[in-house]
C-alpha cells in the first residue's frame, strides 16, 4: 500500500502540488463537498433555511407529499433527524403533518402553499450552483465523473449513510 501512495505522490497536480494531499480522492471530494455547502448555505441565506431543510422540501415536492420513512429513505438519514426537520419546517410554515387516508396510525408531510411558491426559486438557485461548478467541464466528462461517483458510493454500501446521520446529530 506504501508504495502505491508514492506513485501518486509522484504524479503532477499542478498548481495542487501544494495542497496537503493532493492524490487522495477523500481529500478532493471533501473539498469539493465543501465548496458545494459554502456556495448553497450562501444562496440559501435569505430564506433561513439549510440545505437539508431545502433538500427535504424538494423530497417531499416530488414524492407529492411523504411519510416520515419515506423522508428517511430517500433522504437517507435517521428518523430522529427526519422528525427535527419536519418540526422546523412546520414552525417555519412550510410544511404540514396530515392524517394518511390510509393508515391512521402514520402522518404525510405535505408543502404548504408558500412552500410550493419558493419551490421554483429552490430550483433557480440549484441550476446556479450546479452551473458553477460545472462551467467549462464538457458533458462526457460530467457523465464520467457522476458515474465514478455512484461507483464509489456502492462501493462502501450503506456506510455513507452512517456519517450523515452522525453530522445531522451534531
Amino acid at each position: 500500500m506504501t508504495e502505491d501512495i508514492s506513485v501518486m505522490a509522484e504524479i503532477p497536480f499542478g498548481r495542487h502540488d501544494s495542497l496537503p494531499f493532493p492524490h487522495v480522492t477523500g481529500y478532493w471530494v471533501n473539498r469539493l463537498a465543501a465548496a458545494f455547502r459554502v456556495r448553497v448555505d450562501r444562496d440559501l441565506r435569505e430564506f433561513d433555511l439549510t440545505r437539508r431543510q431545502v433538500g427535504m422540501l424538494h423530497f417531499i415536492h416530488r414524492l407529492g407529499g411523504a411519510s416520515a420513512s419515506d423522508l428517511t429513505r430517500s433522504m437517507g438519514v435517521d428518523s430522529t433527524a427526519v422528525t427535527r426537520m419536519v418540526d422546523r419546517l412546520e414552525d417555519k410554515g412550510l410544511v404540514e403533518r396530515r392524517p394518511d387516508p390510509d393508515d391512521g396510525r402514520r402522518s404525510i408531510v405535505e408543502l404548504t402553499s408558500a412552500a410550493r411558491r419558493l419551490m421554483p426559486r429552490f430550483a433557480t438557485i440549484a441550476r446556479g450552483v450546479e452551473e458553477t461548478f460545472e462551467d467549462g467541464i464538457d458533458e462526457a466528462d460530467l457523465a464520467t465523473f457522476h458515474a465514478v461517483l455512484m461507483r464509489m458510493l456502492e462501493n462502501v454500501g450503506e456506510a455513507h449513510f452512517a456519517m450523515i446521520n452522525e453530522e445531522d446529530a451534531q
